[in-house]
């Protein structure tokens, strides 16, 4: 019997006006393992996590989470996924386990560990710190976190390391691996740094001008000769351009 999807994409398409943003999206991701949706900014990543989320309608086709398909009473499926955004906000004048206890309150969610959460993301030392003392990093970190409050099957992560200096890029991928096979959750990040996310990620999905180019397990795509993820992307923009 074939094994669930965790997310599946059907001739998802967004039309912006006159725009269209995403053309025709298919690609599927299994359960389990970290992959990289991967492509240059204004490639239609950030719109189709938006409408994963639900929080932009498709203009037409369809998400499916576990087997279910999104829409606006998804509430369910919504639970089992949680969500970073590229900035993710807080509270400046509350503190970082002020932050989660507000947003638990507001997600009704009575059972959640934020001890737990914070320790995960290494800001127990911090958690009574007030957010607005923290780094770019700690932020970033701060978001991680949000997402786990759900405590999901499925974390959606937008740009983790984007605004990172190097040190801070190095712990978030190092977070990211920890918490994939500690939580046994399938992680789906997305990303224009190849080379970073081929350090961590198991698949690839490959965007570009709102179509998906490849998609695909790295050590696939290595067995046809692909040295990187950079010269494979690179290829297949010349043989885009070339249609």
């Amino acid at each position: 019997m074939k094994q669930t999807a965790a997310l599946r994409v059907t001739n998802l398409c967004k039309t912006f006006g006159k725009k269209k943003v995403l053309k025709n999206l298919n690609f599927e991701v299994s359960k389990g393992g970290i992959i990289g949706f991967l492509g240059p900014n204004g490639a239609g990543k950030s719109t189709t996590i938006k409408i994963i989320a639900g929080l932009v309608a498709p203009t037409s086709g369809t998400v499916e989470i576990e087997g279910k398909v999104m829409n606006g009473r998804s509430l369910a499926v919504f639970q089992k996924l949680g969500i970073m955004f590229e900035a993710p906000t807080f509270y400046n004048y509350l503190t970082a386990r002020q932050n989660y206890m507000l947003l638990t309150r507001l997600q009704q969610n009575n059972v959640v560990d934020i001890d737990h959460i914070l320790k995960i993301v290494g800001l127990s030392e911090s958690a009574d710190v007030k957010v607005g003392e923290f780094s770019q990093g700690m932020r970033q970190r701060l978001g991680f976190g949000q997402a786990l409050l759900v405590q999901p099957e499925f974390l959606i992560l937008d740009e983790p390391t984007n605004a990172l200096d190097p040190m801070g890029r190095k712990e978030m991928k190092n977070l990211i691996q920890r918490l994939a096979q500690s939580e046994k959750m399938t992680i789906f990040i997305s990303s224009h740094l190849l080379l970073e996310i081929e350090q961590i990620c198991t698949h690839a999905v490959i965007i570009h001008e709102g179509k998906i180019l490849a998609a695909d397990a790295i050590n696939d795509l290595k067995e046809h000769g692909i040295q990187t993820l950079e010269d494979y992307f690179l290829q297949l923009i010349e043989k885009e351009n070339r249609c």
